[in-house]
């Protein structure tokens, strides 16, 4: 990657169906953030993940496997490490594993827009993430990718804002194949939601327990 893009060369993981190697981490300090990029298989999540640490786009990916990519990017100036785990679906889960859930910080919710299917699964998607961060809001943003093939369209601009809406979420309609700084900037609109949630977290922590700030 070229030192004009702002990222470090991303690192991979690659694993099977269980997320174990991704628990035994430090708790996140607020400079970090860690995504996970849901949803139905073939909406182009390996695609978008690929866009956005490289800005090469590659077509096709192995679906058997999961990615953990590491890399550091920068966001208004501010340095942050950053991991982004390309999910599976496994029996049907889009993704959405407890232990994806839980590994998290954020998500990126995806559906192709040539997809109904992918669009409508995406309300199961949402409700676990709030069972299993046992709150009513967590970072989040919904994304419908393939903008670019409008002639197959199934779904559109206003059903994804007003899905978006639904959820109290931004949203991006992308395409992964034609328009790289679209993908930067949904991952980038995460990214600062996540840091803003934890930011707020911290304040409220501190004044209930009247912690010191660092």
């Amino acid at each position: 990657m070229s030192a004009s893009s702002g990222m470090s060369e991303p690192t991979t993981v690659s694993t099977g169906p269980t997320l174990r190697p991704y628990l035994r981490r430090k708790k996140s300090s607020l400079g970090e953030t860690k995504v996970a990029v849901l949803g139905m298989e073939g909406v182009g999540k390996s695609a978008l993940s690929v866009r956005f640490l490289t800005k090469r786009f590659i077509g096709e990916y192995d679906q058997s496997m999961e990615t953990k990519y590491k890399c550091t990017t920068s966001i208004e100036g501010e340095s942050i490490a950053f991991e982004l785990l390309d999910t599976r679906s496994f029996n049907d889960d889009h993704g959405a594993r407890e232990e994806v859930l839980r590994w998290a910080d954020g998500f990126m919710l995806v559906y192709s827009v040539t997809s109904r299917k992918s669009y409508d699964i995406l309300q199961d998607v949402r409700k676990k993430i709030e069972e299993a961060k046992k709150a009513a809001h967590a970072p989040v943003i919904v994304v419908g990718n393939k903008a670019d093939l409008a002639h197959v369209r199934q779904v559109t601009q206003d059903e994804g804002q007003k899905l978006a809406a639904e959820f109290s979420c931004a949203f991006l309609e992308v395409s992964a194949s034609e328009d790289v700084l679209k993908v930067i900037e949904a991952f980038h609109t995460l990214c600062k939601e996540i840091i803003e949630f934890k930011r707020r977290s911290r304040t409220f922590l501190d004044r209930v327990f009247g912690l010191k700030k660092s």
